[in-house]
């Protein structure tokens, strides 16, 4: 009788342990479906230097490949990152944009060097900064600001800035440096049919950053006096396909 009770336990063991392997492999599915939606473009390479333009967020299991996203300093207070890396990481959420893939979290940037925020200039040299998901390494990539497209639907969706500077995943959320030293833009996805990346031009939600300010965090936003949503030329139509998110 005791061989059988310790039977029916052991069995009821197995059972609840291979229950639990079957819901950790779901929910790490569905996460990783959720953070690396798409395949890495171009070229990209370690750079320590991105250590110090771009931040690291993890979900909370560091070995879930695609589970890290970036991000970067805009006041002592606040980041400027992906929405979608917003959605997903451990991070306390100020706002998020109504129209592009980026939002504002809480961070402490205290003795940080601020970034100063220009516009997007089609033909541009760039470099994008953050994080590779699989290695947690400090990356970077370069190219030329191809053209400006629709996210999707024209005259509804977000204006996008196209790039042939490689990504990854793990990158989404990082700073996009123009040649004069100014973040143009925040990364947030790659498009692998195009083998292109995309990030969200920066005076595209320019009034919008500035509208979720107030004191001192309004006075440190180091953006150009310059910056208009129509320094953006007009897509002439709409990317493709919409593409995943990085």
């Amino acid at each position: 009788m005791k061989e059988y009770c310790l039977a029916l336990f052991l069995d009821g063991v197995i059972y609840r342990f291979n229950h639990m392997k079957m819901y950790l492999s779901s929910l790490i599915l569905v996460l990783t479906g959720l953070l690396t939606g798409c395949s890495a473009v171009g070229h990209y390479q370690v750079d320590q230097n991105a250590g110090a333009k771009a931040d690291l967020h993890f979900i909370g299991i560091p070995v879930l490949a695609g589970a890290i996203g970036s991000s970067f300093p805009l006041t002592d207070h606040y980041s400027l990152t992906a929405g979608h890396v917003a959605k997903i990481m451990m991070v306390r959420v100020k706002a998020y944009n109504p129209t592009c893939d980026v939002a504002i979290i809480y961070h402490d940037n205290t003795g940080r060097t601020l970034p100063k925020l220009e516009s997007a200039v089609k033909g541009e040299q760039l470099k994008l900064y953050g994080y590779n998901a699989y290695t947690s390494m400090p990356t970077s990539s370069s190219g030329t600001l191809q053209e400006f497209g629709w996210w999707d639907k024209p005259g509804t969706s977000c204006k996008m800035a196209l790039t042939d500077a490689g990504g990854i995943q793990g990158m989404s959320g990082g700073p996009v440096y123009g040649g004069d030293g100014a973040v143009i833009g925040v990364f947030t996805a790659t498009h692998r049919q195009r083998n292109q990346s995309l990030f969200v031009p920066y005076q595209n939600i320019a009034s919008w950053v500035t509208g979720q300010m107030d004191g001192k965090d309004l006075a440190s936003v180091k953006q150009s006096s310059a910056l208009t949503p129509s320094a953006t030329p007009k897509p002439t139509q709409p990317i493709l396909e919409p593409p995943a998110a990085e």
